[in-house]
């Protein structure tokens, strides 16, 4: 799923949010890269929408057919924010204790 996701990667998902690629990790997790652009403080930006950030990955998982695949396997999910100059934001770490 990861090297479906690249093909079209990078991709801007909203005016402040860059796609940059998907990987996975021997310990089973995967990771959702992404980039904050536009904005002169990334990290408020994401701590405004981290809680529906949240909430919006959890309702995904609960009800999209698509990634059932993830909570069949009980994979932890990490959204990874960076700043233009690729620093650590905030990850969003979603434990499969969270979505069951």
């Amino acid at each position: 799923m990861a090297m479906e996701l690249n093909e079209s990667a990078p991709v801007m998902l909203d005016q402040f949010t860059r796609f940059e690629e998907a990987s996975v990790t021997v310990d089973n997790v995967f990771r959702y890269h992404y980039t904050v652009l536009h904005t002169n403080n990334p990290d408020s930006l994401l701590e405004n929408r981290y809680q529906s950030l949240r909430e919006n990955i959890l309702t995904m998982l609960s009800t999209n057919t698509d990634l059932r695949i993830f909570t069949d396997n009980e994979v932890t999910m990490e959204y990874i924010y960076s700043d233009e100059d690729h620093r650590n934001i905030r990850t969003i770490r979603i434990n499969p204790e969270d979505y069951h």
